[in-house]
């Protein structure tokens, strides 16, 4: 089988170009650099904001995923141009050429239980509530990322369209900016911890049971839709933390929440219902948290 992945090093990119090797699928890889983790059978450069979207370089791809992206971590201070053009002009762009040239395979982009915003709701959510949340936010990343879901729900192709939204992805090589990582590094070099108060709720899927859903999608022929990918877990930033400190044999300190602020930290919970995916390809995320930190 012949994959074409666009957005060559991201996190969830080299999970699937991982798990690609393992299937010794064809890899062809697009980005800014050259895949570091994973084998492939071609690279290409590619600088999606100045130059552009040509379909034609896909068209031989079985399966064509689009992971792209930009503005989910906030620290990096991207500009407004980039996430915009990322998240959403440039996957909209690539749908309209893909339906013009007639492609028979499968286009995958991806959404965000982000797309939720400010909810006081605590419940996981379908892919309606997702697709017409009206949360207030001023994350240019969740606004582009809703942008895209109303498109890929709307726009009529015959070629096959998964859109999945994901929660909160965790694994090996992801930033170590993010909460998992960030602690485990935090313990093992003795240095002290800053949280929020940890009161915010997310939902977790390993990043390496991604792909494998996808296979899954494959084999059951998967209609084009929105779908919610749902993860095992289901957790607080203090029932995380409590969870690396166990695994660890470390005691938690009482003192370290509260002593960081975060921008998302008004949403106060985000986990998704995947009942709809599940229905239609009978796999559902069931590794947890403890049963991979070793790997970090």
């Amino acid at each position: 089988m012949n994959i074409s992945i666009i957005g060559s090093n991201g996190f969830l990119a080299t999970a699937i170009g991982k798990y690609a090797n393992a299937q010794e699928w064809d890899l062809y890889m697009y980005g800014l650099d050259a895949p570091q983790y994973h084998n492939y059978k071609e690279f290409h450069y590619l600088n999606l904001l100045n130059d552009g979207v040509d379909c034609t370089h896909y068209l031989g791809s079985d399966m064509i995923i689009y992971a792209a992206g930009a503005g989910v971590q906030s620290y990096l201070k991207e500009s407004n141009k980039l996430i915009y053009a990322l998240n959403t002009t440039v996957p909209v762009e690539l749908c309209r050429q893909l339906k013009e040239a007639s492609y028979k395979g499968v286009f995958v982009t991806f959404g965000s239980v982000f797309e939720m915003g400010e909810t006081s709701e605590t419940h996981k959510f379908t892919e309606e509530e997702v697709l017409l949340s009206q949360g207030p936010t001023q994350s240019d990343y969740v606004i582009s990322k809703r942008m895209l879901s109303r498109f890929a729900t709307s726009f009529l192709h015959e070629f096959t369209h998964w859109h999945f939204i994901i929660p909160t992805i965790y694994g090996e090589g992801e930033n170590p900016n993010r909460l998992i990582p960030y602690t485990i590094n935090a313990i093992n070099n003795g240095d002290s911890l800053h949280f929020t108060s940890g009161e915010q709720v997310r939902q977790y899927v390993y990043v390496g049971e991604v792909p494998v859903l996808l296979t899954k999608a494959l084999e059951c022929q998967l209609p084009s839709g929105m779908y919610n990918i749902e993860g095992s877990e289901t957790l607080s930033v203090r029932d995380i933390v409590s969870i690396i400190h166990v695994s660890m044999n470390k005691n938690l300190p009482e003192d370290v929440f509260g002593t960081a602020e975060r921008a998302d930290s008004r949403m106060k919970y985000l986990a998704l219902d995947g009942t709809k995916l599940f229905k239609a390809i009978g796999y559902k995320s069931n590794l947890r948290i403890s049963d991979v930190i070793r790997n970090y």
